[in-house]
């Protein structure tokens, strides 16, 4: 089928960015781990029969001194290209092809003004810092100060530099448009609604720590609070909010690993009992998220009371629930090898483990700590 798929690609775009923007379209429901990666394909700008290959840098590139501004799509002139043939059809409209190495498997799909699919046997080497003396940069040239080394000697160069009110801005305008989603996430951390049941495991674990801390003589509750948000929240959600690929085949940008880490930094926060201080030196991006903090700290009050108050399910239902939660992975984990790791942590902490089995009653009775000590020496 020649299907038409819009992609869209801006003049700022490397030739790196092109491929994986393309690349994201052709397979935008095939898991990552199917997909040809940037180093096996190729990008070729054509016009009529004639073509060229594009780099992130090559000959041509913009030099100065030893700074090389790496290529984008407008180094190449595609916006005048697209209007010469806009004013005079008989000027051969731009072209992209999508290039593979023979080996690749690689559908072979065309499109309205982006397309198709050629061959390669090489892998670019895509550089953003220092190669050999020569220095890379996107689109605008970081600020270097004492470039050589040595005091007087030092040589001062002063490159373009952003103002940091345009990223200000731009985070903002990022945050409104994440903050919906961010919400919704985060209220199906904190919430249990009431089509849905509780998970068993949850509050099991939860009525554990509350009857540890009633052994114990704690009565402070932070330090369950802490616990619960240690041993679920910090322990498992942080995990998977900052790293997605742990659970998703999917590719995660630099770009979207720093917004991760900025809605991760908030959930920390989130939980933390103490009231975070803000200083001028505080990171705007831990800034971004301080009104909602205060919002999401009483929706984990609010969970934790709920869980509390909800019922408890008896050993049969306990046991019917781990059951039906193992079955589906019985054939990816061996029960010998988890004993092996279990013991060894019991021979690296053999005279504390057999110390409390001593003192534990049921113990005692049925001689347990001795057959330990015995299997232990």
């Amino acid at each position: 089928e020649n299907e038409v798929i819009p992609i869209k690609l801006l003049d700022t775009d490397t030739i790196s960015q092109a491929k994986e923007k393309i690349l994201d379209a052709l397979y935008k429901n095939t898991p990552v781990s199917r997909r040809p990666q940037l180093a096996e394909v190729d990008l070729e700008l054509r016009r009529g029969n004639a073509g060229i290959k594009l780099y992130d840098h090559d000959p041509n590139s913009e030099k100065d001194g030893d700074w090389v501004r790496i290529n984008t799509l407008g180094h190449y002139k595609l916006d005048q290209m697209s209007q010469e043939h806009a004013k005079n059809p008989k000027n051969p409209q731009p072209r992209f092809k999508l290039s593979a190495r023979a080996e690749v498997a690689l559908d072979s799909t065309s499109f309205d003004t982006i397309g198709a699919i050629l061959a390669r046997n090489y892998q670019d080497s895509i550089v953003l810092s220092v190669e050999g003396g020569t220095r890379f940069y996107h689109l605008t040239r970081p600020e270097v100060v004492n470039e050589a080394a040595g005091g007087e000697g030092g040589t001062q160069r002063q490159g373009k530099k952003i103002m940091s009110e345009v990223f200000l801005t731009r985070l903002l305008a990022t945050k409104r448009i994440l903050q919906s989603y961010v919400d919704d996430l985060f209220q199906a951390l904190f919430t249990v609604p009431g089509n849905i049941a509780l998970p068993k495991a949850i509050k099991y674990l939860f009525d554990f720590l509350d009857l540890q801390a009633a052994d114990m003589g704690i009565s402070d509750p932070e330090v369950l609070h802490t616990w619960k948000t240690n041993s679920l929240l910090l322990r498992f959600w942080v995990s998977l909010i900052k790293n997605p690929e742990f659970a998703f085949d999917i590719h995660k940008s630099a770009t979207v690993d720093s917004c991760l880490s900025v809605i991760s930094q908030a959930y920390i926060d989130a939980c933390s009992t103490s009231e975070a201080k803000y200083t001028k030196d505080t990171p705007s991006s831990k800034l971004l998220y301080v009104n909602e903090v205060r919002q999401y700290k009483n929706d984990i009050r609010r969970f934790y009371n709920t869980v509390q108050s909800s019922p408890r399910p008896d050993n049969q239902e306990m046991d019917e629930y781990f059951r039906a939660a193992i079955q589906p992975a019985q054939a990816l984990f061996s029960t010998d090898a988890a004993l092996y790791e279990l013991f060894k942590y019991t021979v690296q902490y053999s005279d504390d483990t057999v110390a409390a089995l001593r003192e534990h009653d049921l113990s005692d009775q049925a001689l347990l700590f001795q057959t330990i000590a015995e299997t232990l020496k």
